[in-house]
Parts: C-alpha cells; sequence; structure tokens
C-alpha cells in the first residue's frame, strides 16, 4: 500500500501540469502552417448567433487541417482546408446526436425513411402525435453506412 501511494506521488510529480496533452488541439494555433485552414473554416460557417469559433483543428492529412466549428445556436460544421491556402475542399454541417429523438406530426405530415432511421409512431388517445427516430441496431464490429449516427434523411428530398 505505501509503495503504490509513493509511486502515485512520484508519477503525479513527474508530469508538469502545463504539459500540452495528445489530444490538446490548441497547440495547432500557434503553428502559422494552420491558420489559413483555420482562417478559411471560420468563414465557411453557416451564419447563426454571435461569432463561429473554433472547436478542434487536427491533421487530415498532408496537406488539409481538418477544423470543427460551432456557434452559440449549438450548430457545428466540419471543414477541410489546405494549410497552405485555406482552399476548402469539404465544408458540411454536422448534426450527429445519438437519438432517439422526436419529431412532431406538426413539423413532419409523414413518417421520416431512410437507410439510418427507424421512425416509431407516438399516438395519444388513438392520435398521432409524430415519431420516435432512432437509427437501427447494428453489430458494432461491422462498418456499415450508419455506423455513426445520421440523419441527413431527415432533410425534405429535392
Amino acid at each position: 500500500m505505501r509503495k503504490a501511494i509513493f509511486l502515485t506521488f512520484l508519477l503525479g510529480q513527474a508530469i508538469p501540469a502545463h504539459a500540452s496533452q495528445p489530444d490538446d488541439w490548441t497547440q495547432f494555433l500557434s503553428d502559422p502552417r494552420f491558420m489559413p485552414a483555420i482562417k478559411s473554416c471560420l468563414a465557411l460557417h453557416p451564419k447563426a448567433q454571435g461569432p463561429a469559433v473554433v472547436m478542434n483543428v487536427w491533421h487530415a492529412n498532408l496537406e488539409e487541417a481538418g477544423v470543427m466549428t460551432t456557434d452559440l445556436s449549438g450548430r457545428r460544421n466540419n471543414c477541410f482546408a489546405r494549410k497552405d491556402t485555406g482552399l476548402s475542399s469539404h465544408s458540411e454541417t454536422v448534426f450527429d446526436l445519438p437519438g432517439p429523438l422526436f419529431v412532431s406530426v406538426d413539423q413532419a405530415k409523414v413518417a421520416p425513411k431512410g437507410e439510418c432511421i427507424e421512425p416509431t409512431p407516438v399516438y395519444i388517445d388513438q392520435q398521432l402525435q409524430g415519431w420516435i427516430l432512432k437509427q437501427p441496431a447494428l453489430h458494432p464490429y461491422i462498418p456499415s453506412a450508419c455506423s455513426t449516427p445520421i440523419w441527413t434523411d431527415l432533410l425534405p428530398s429535392a
């Protein structure tokens, strides 16, 4: 017991409190190679409440940075842009809540359908109120189109 406490004390002293963690993305903010991509992705964030802010930055590949932005409304945007020029290759709003979600019949007249949506009707006194939306139950070790939460089928079809 005394050895475990002493070892914990020693290990605790060996790691400085200010050391950056492996997942500390803020280190990229002081790297001038990332700033063009960061600024480009901030500008591409859909306009909403307040300013767009960066919540994550990472190496997407050798040439591009990945940048996750958000705003006061909670909208998140995932963007990929070249580190050297800021030229964006992809930018999309991210909505990856695990669910279940509820959509009212007032908002959707028919049950949302899609490869990654399973609707269950909700009734009160035999009157349809809406649908509970879930992602299909999948085997955790077999990748599929619905391995991560995907709600894009909620968008009205063109």
